[in-house]
């Protein structure tokens, strides 16, 4: 457990807006911060952020609270976890590591785990101490791989023996539906297992935890077989929800800026030998939307980094039609000179000069135009025409004057056309396309330890009496004379929930000399979490004077009295039809003091 006073010491430490800001880009607007909500799909900014209050809140699916609770909700951790994540990010030290809360594995999972890891450290042993390995120790040293890199990437080697693996695993008594399920092995007419991978480098693949789910194997000799292979589908591993690399590379998106997305596993391990910690890279196929939400949820850059040569650069366009517009990710391009792949650049220039041209970024306008140019042969009139017609409307699209400038200056460059020329004949401005509608299914993969999709629910109307309600509650949690005086007089809130949350402001602020509504919401119910920042968010509240309070005390007593009358009035129906006089005349009597207080509450 950690203790209080550093729970208290972090809390205060952080500034929830500067944490938030990793993941939510946040514009101010009045008191508040405002952005696109993480936490589901939205395009009007109602994911609140209040500095002075250091609480969040989204107006429109209700999540709220203090640092603690976002990064629980976001990253689906426990609240200790939550609590050391935020430490690691302050920079204070805490008694546990933060690692993501997931809820228990499926034992059939854990056992595959645990299967994969052991088949890594055998082909990575294989490959770095054995006699069979050397062949593609060579290979991979010839590649200009350090000893270092190899570790750090636990590259290994699945030997032509076909039984290697399996004698292995059944030594290590895994049984044989355990083997099966893998997807190590390829299952004959007979039932009987032989090995995927033979002859083949082999490259882990691992969720964003570190676990291995699959491996993908570069075949060492043999023009026959397929150059990579991968696992196939299996219950942890689907291609579409795995980016090469991203369980090392995440912690480092904060401090360099961004992701970097490479095209294949090669360019993720050069760039981490030439000091580009950040690289990822999808499983051999186009980037998916499930990936681009993974990013997302991971950092709000992206540098897209692919070949240079022209198959490298139309993946470059497909990528960014993609993420084109995407409310919760800023994305660019880095495009290597003279059609190079990252591993040729880097052989060719150096690691110094690599670093230096992942910062020559284009935006994706920038590119578009770019790319829409290649091919096009500009001494040709048509070629010409043809690309100044596809290029203006895009730059019609850019509403700053000053960027639209640049692309047209782009343009003519290419064209030898006068920019006042091209401007002219720009079309009217067409409406910025909407990002691609996210997957029917949860917008991230379980194991990425996101936050489910959550339902929006339209603003709640509160009638005069719960508005009454909600204001003398907030009144109390700033002003500590006007909590004193609902709890003197033994106040009662007509709503169960506003009740329990005074109830618990009492208690709380009475083991603190500085109440902090921050420090009050993690002594809460987390089912009252909404409810707390919903009240606290309220603004343009008057200044809480004597005869204000007053007011709403009593408007909220005429809600309470009106009550007790209907109750009192059908008693009094069923006494009379029974024909209770005893019952007719005590009734009578509660009755016309009821509506003598009404009466007088309701002046007010």
């Amino acid at each position: 457990m950690i203790p209080e006073a550093t729970v208290d010491q972090i809390r205060t430490t952080v500034n929830i807006a500067d944490y938030i800001g990793q993941y939510v880009s946040l514009q101010s607007k009045g008191q508040n911060l405002f952005g696109v909500c993480p936490f589901h799909e939205e395009k009007t900014p109602s994911f609140s952020v209040n500095e002075s209050k250091q609480i969040f809140k989204c107006f429109s699916c209700g999540r709220g609270g203090n640092v603690f609770t976002f990064v629980m909700d976001y990253d689906h951790l426990s609240f200790p976890e939550a609590v050391a994540k935020v430490a690691e990010y302050v920079h204070i030290p805490v008694a546990i590591t933060p690692a993501h809360a997931k809820q228990p594995e499926d034992p059939a999972k854990t056992a595959q785990k645990t299967l994969l890891r052991e088949v890594t450290d055998l082909c990575h042993h294989v490959l770095v101490n054995t006699v069979s390995g050397e062949p593609a120790l060579a290979y991979l040293t010839k590649r200009g791989l350090s000893r270092e890199t190899i570790d750090h990437f636990e590259i290994g080697y699945a030997p032509a023996d076909n039984d290697l693996i399996r004698a292995f695993l059944e030594k290590q008594g895994v049984d044989y539906a355990t083997q099966r399920a893998s997807g190590l092995f390829v299952e004959d007419d007979t039932g009987a297992l032989h090995a995927r991978f033979k002859d083949r480098i082999m490259f882990p693949l691992k969720d964003a935890f570190g676990a291995v789910i699959g491996f993908s194997g570069r075949v060492l000799s043999g023009s026959a077989q397929a150059k990579y292979l991968n696992s196939p589908e299996t219950s942890l591993f689907n291609k579409r929800n795995v980016l090469f690399n991203l369980d090392a590379a995440k912690s480092e998106f904060k401090s360099y800026g961004a992701a970097i997305l490479f095209e294949g596993f090669m360019d993720v391990i050069a760039a981490y030998q030439a000091g580009i910690p950040v690289g990822i890279a999808s499983m051999g196929t186009s980037l998916t939307q499930e990936q681009v939400q993974i990013i997302a949820h991971q950092t709000r850059q992206l540098i897209i980094c692919y070949d240079g040569d022209a198959p490298g650069q139309k993946a470059t366009a497909r990528a960014l039609a993609l993420v084109e517009n995407h409310p919760r990710l800023e994305t660019n391009v880095v495009v290597l000179p003279d059609q190079q792949d990252p591993d040729e650049y880097i052989k060719a220039r150096g690691a110094a000069a690599f670093q230096a041209q992942l910062h020559q970024v284009l935006t994706p306008l920038a590119f578009q135009l770019q790319f829409m140019a290649s091919g096009k042969d500009m001494t040709n009139d048509r070629d010409r025409l043809a690309y100044i017609d596809a290029a203006l409307p895009q730059i019609a699209r850019v509403s700053e004057p000053a960027a639209q400038t640049i692309y047209l200056q782009q343009v003519s460059a290419v064209t030898n056309v006068a920019v006042e020329d091209l401007r002219l004949s720009l079309p009217q401005a067409a409406p910025m396309p909407q990002a691609p509608p996210p997957p029917e299914e949860a917008p991230y993969p379980e194991d990425y330890g996101a936050s489910p999709a959550v339902a929006v629910s339209a603003a709640p109307h509160y009638d005069k009496f719960e508005r009454a309600e909600r204001e003398l509650l907030y009144y109390a949690w700033q002003e500590p004379l006007i909590a004193r005086q609902l709890h003197t007089q033994d106040f009662k809130f007509a709503h169960p929930a506003y009740q329990q949350l005074f109830d618990a402001w009492i208690a709380y602020a009475a083991t603190t000399q500085q109440p902090d509504f921050a420090a009050y919401l993690d002594q809460i119910p987390p089912e009252l979490m909404t409810t707390a920042t919903d009240v606290s968010m309220q603004s343009q509240l008057p200044e809480p004077e004597s005869e204000l309070i007053d007011d709403l005390i009593a408007l909220i007593a005429t809600n309470q009295t009106f009550s007790q009358l209907q109750q009192v009035k059908q008693a009094l129906r069923q006494a009379q039809q029974l024909g209770d006089k005893a019952g007719v005349t005590k009734l009578s009597i509660q009755y016309v003091n009821l509506m003598r207080a009404y009466k007088t509450n309701s002046n007010v």
